[in-house]
């Protein structure tokens, strides 16, 4: 049977002036899956995928969350769906530790970091993560840093992530345990995007990959094996 579908785009179109980034786009995202969107720089799907997480707003099209209509103006509106997108340029500050960064910017502003501590090491424990809620963001690998930014969302209660290019940079052994991981999210019960131009990246960590071409999806398909990925490719 298949999965109830967590997020449907309807005829998405989004330009930029003269230049269109996305025309008419389908989609639907199954809970739980792992979907990569794959395409070149330019190819529109880090600006389909900002459209979801609040980011940018749609000039025509719908999307729905769970089979409603939503309307998703900014990163607060998308929180309140559970949606958090981690971004290729990690939107941290070095000086800061760990629980520091993922408490920043939540809106009351009031919190022992005693408290954080415990649910950021409770959190690690859950998902097999090994950050250290003391340690200073400067003191990180970027592999660290990744699962910063993911503690992050899943702190504010994201239960679909988008990751942006989360293997860009990464050595073979970084790129294995950030893969580890999103297939790890993934059996607990998240939903995850991999925005990626990599075929490796897909490779390692993802079930199903829609292609994006000048802003249109030329291929949905499930991932087999390097063969079938490759011929798509």
């Amino acid at each position: 049977m298949d999965k109830p579908v967590a997020i449907q785009l309807k005829n998405i179109t989004k330009t930029f002036g003269s230049v269109v980034a996305n025309e008419n786009v389908d989609m639907d995202v199954r809970e739980g899956e792992i979907l990569a969107i794959l395409g070149e720089n330019g190819s529109g799907k880090t600006t389909l995928m900002n459209m979801i997480a609040g980011i940018y707003y749609p000039d025509e099209g719908h999307i729905y969350i769970k089979g409603e209509e939503v309307s998703i103006r900014s990163p607060k509106d998308a929180f309140a769906y559970k949606i958090g997108m981690i971004h290729q340029h990690f939107k941290l500050i070095d000086v800061f530790s760990a629980s520091e960064n993922i408490v920043l910017g939540i809106k009351d502003g009031k919190y022992k970091l005693q408290d954080v501590n415990e649910r950021v090491r409770e959190m690690c424990e859950r998902y097999g993560f090994a950050i250290e809620p003391n340690k200073k963001i400067y003191e990180m690998s970027v592999s660290e840093k990744q699962t910063v930014e993911i503690i992050k969302v899943l702190y504010r209660g994201a239960d679909i992530l988008i990751l942006d290019e989360p293997t860009s940079g990464l050595d073979g052994t970084n790129m294995r345990n950030v893969s580890r991981m999103i297939r790890k999210l993934a059996k607990m019960g998240r939903t995850i995007i991999v925005i990626t131009h990599d075929a490796e990246c897909a490779l390692a960590c993802c079930e199903r990959a829609i292609r994006l071409e000048n802003g249109y999806i030329t291929d949905d398909f499930q991932i087999r094996g390097a063969e079938l990925l490759l011929e798509k490719i």
